[in-house]
């Protein structure tokens, strides 16, 4: 019934009885999520080097995106276990694709709690380490916020694939029921499956044309003029080759001042220059931010949460 009423990405397997003190964000013990991505032209050996920075317990005030409105003091957060490995290959229409472009992976974080925006500014950064924008030692310096008590400007990874995959409760708070009325409840979850496999073929249908409209421009032999093939200057592309001549333009593009950052979800940003984040400007510091607000509030009551993402 509930499954009904509910947007598409969102889905119930199964419910719980609790305390009328129940809390799903505060009785909350630890949060799961993952982040898919493509590895296409990126060093995940320089991603992973750089998400290990994270582990353990740091101040992700240059991590998480400011609400002054509600006077957070305290951005110490804990990340209990971090990962970057390939989607399985059961997830089939993502794992199972050979070449470079259809290689997926998918970040892997818990932890006991997360700022606002916090996992997609984390992520924000691997993006500029597994470019080589940025080295992985970048972490530590922006964890380090007694010489970085300022957020440098950055945008960070888009939402599109970023899964908040499990949530975690004490058995005594939460004690999943997945089945109370056996035959009943086995049909909803195999209507369950057959929505979301509804859901899936559709998404994939969707990324099967637009693969064969890119293999097909891909495909194309362009004829050049004889007069041509053997022109110079840099604004004429003389391979026949039409893929060849997307990477060949990809790379002069490159080459110059034009960066092109990868945000997440398929998206690229364009900057005519890429400047390294330790040289950008930099948001003033939290306290100060805080202390504007309050004093726009006109000096009202002071309240400090542990906001999470």
């Amino acid at each position: 019934m509930l499954n009904k009423c509910l947007p598409q990405e969102i889905r119930i397997l199964a419910w719980a009885p609790v305390k009328a003190d129940f809390s799903a964000r505060f009785s909350c013990k630890s949060r799961f999520y993952r982040y898919f991505f493509s590895g296409d032209r990126l060093d995940i050996g320089a991603m992973k080097e750089a998400a290990s920075k994270y582990l353990g317990t740091h101040d992700f005030r240059n991590f998480c995106r400011l609400d002054p409105a509600k006077q957070i003091a305290n951005f110490e957060r804990t990340v209990l276990s971090i990962a970057i490995n390939p989607v399985p290959s059961r997830v089939s229409f993502v794992g199972d694709g050979q070449g470079s472009e259809s290689k997926w992976w998918q970040l892997e974080l818990r932890g006991t709690a997360f700022l606002w925006h916090q996992v997609r500014c984390m992520m924000a950064i691997l993006f500029l380490v597994g470019q080589r924008l940025e080295q992985p030692s970048v972490v530590d310096r922006m964890v380090d916020v007694q010489s970085m008590n300022g957020k440098p400007e950055y945008e960070m990874a888009t939402d599109t694939p970023l899964v908040l995959a499990d949530c975690a409760f004490d058995k005594a708070d939460v004690d999943w029921i997945y089945l109370r009325n056996p035959g009943q409840d086995v049909v909803s979850i195999a209507a369950l499956d057959r929505g979301i496999l509804q859901q899936w073929s559709q998404l994939n249908t969707q990324a099967i044309v637009a693969g064969a409209l890119l293999q097909n421009l891909r495909d194309t032999v362009i004829p050049i003029p004889e007069s041509l093939r053997n022109a110079e200057g840099e604004d004429v592309l003389l391979e026949q080759d039409q893929w060849a001549n997307c990477r060949r333009l990809q790379l002069r593009i490159e080459k110059k001042d034009m960066s092109l950052v990868v945000v997440g979800g398929g998206s690229i940003k364009h900057m005519r220059k890429y400047v390294p984040l330790l040289e950008r400007k930099r948001a003033d510091p939290v306290e100060l931010r805080n202390q504007a607000w309050f004093a726009r509030r006109g000096g009202g009551k002071r309240v400090k949460l542990a906001g999470n993402e």
